[in-house]
C-alpha cells in the first residue's frame, strides 16, 4: 500500500485516479483549492487538503508531500484562467517533491506536446497554441528534475465508461478520443510499473487491455522528441 498525492483531486479525472488508488488499496492525500469540495472527496475515503497552486507557497505543498510514496499532477487550468497554471504548478510542485524527497511523479498532460504535434483546423486557435506551449514548458522542467517521472499525453478526454483497452505509444499517434476513466487506470498502473519511469507515452482508446498495452510498450522503447 502506497501513500499517494493527488494535485488537482477534485477534477473530473482527478476524482477517478483516486477512486482507482483506493480500490487499489492505497491511500490517498488529495489537494483541493475549494474547501467546499473537502466532503465529496472524504466520503471517497481520500484524506483532504487545501492548497491553491496559484496561491500557496512551494514550502507548504513540501510539508504535505512528506511522507508520501508518489505525486500525481491531474490539474489544469480552469475555465477562463489561461494556461500557465500547468508549468508554473508543475514548477511548484516538482520542486515541492524534490525538497520533500518524494521521488515519483507522474502527470497527465495533452496529446502531441512532446511528439511535434501541429495545431490545425479548429484546434490552431491562439488559446490552444498557449496551452501546448505550457504544456511543452511544463514537461521540460520536469525532466529536468532529478524526479522518476512519467508524463501521460492522452487524447480528447471523455466522460464516457471506461473500457479498460486504449493504444498506447511513445511515438506520435493519430489524435483521437479516451475516457478519463481509462487515463486514470493508466495512471494507477503505469504507478505500479518501475520501467515506465523517465518515460513519454500517447494514449488514445484502443483494443489492447491496459496492463498489456504498457508491458508491450515498455519493452520495445523508442527514440521520440524528448531526445532520449
Amino acid at each position: 500500500m502506497s501513500r499517494i498525492i493527488v494535485i488537482g483531486g477534485h477534477g473530473r479525472t482527478g476524482i477517478l485516479i483516486i477512486e482507482q488508488l483506493i480500490a487499489h488499496g492505497d491511500t490517498v492525500v488529495a489537494t483541493i483549492r475549494n474547501p467546499t469540495h473537502m466532503a465529496d472527496l472524504v466520503k471517497r475515503g481520500a484524506e483532504t487538503v487545501v492548497l491553491d497552486l496559484e496561491k500557496s507557497s512551494g514550502p507548504d505543498f513540501a510539508k504535505v508531500f512528506e511522507g508520501a510514496d508518489a505525486i500525481v499532477f491531474a490539474a489544469g487550468s480552469a475555465e477562463g484562467e489561461g494556461s500557465a497554471l500547468d508549468r508554473t504548478g508543475t514548477l511548484k510542485t516538482v520542486r515541492a517533491a524534490e525538497r520533500a524527497g518524494v521521488l515519483r511523479y507522474v502527470t497527465i498532460s495533452s496529446i502531441g506536446a512532446s511528439t511535434g504535434l501541429r495545431l490545425s483546423g479548429a484546434w490552431a486557435t491562439d488559446e490552444m497554441r498557449d496551452y501546448y506551449e505550457q504544456k511543452r514548458a511544463a514537461n521540460k522542467l520536469l525532466r529536468a528534475s532529478s524526479l522518476n517521472w512519467t508524463i501521460l499525453e492522452p487524447g480528447e478526454l471523455t466522460d464516457e465508461k471506461g473500457t479498460g483497452k486504449i493504444t498506447l505509444s511513445e511515438a506520435a499517434i493519430a489524435h483521437g478520443s479516451i475516457p478519463r476513466a481509462d487515463v486514470a487506470a493508466v495512471v494507477v498502473a503505469a504507478l505500479q510499473e518501475p520501467k515506465t519511469i523517465g518515460r513519454t507515452f500517447q494514449l488514445v482508446g484502443g483494443d489492447t487491455p491496459i496492463e498489456t498495452a504498457i508491458r508491450e510498450t515498455v519493452a520495445h522503447p523508442v527514440a521520440d522528441a524528448t531526445g532520449r
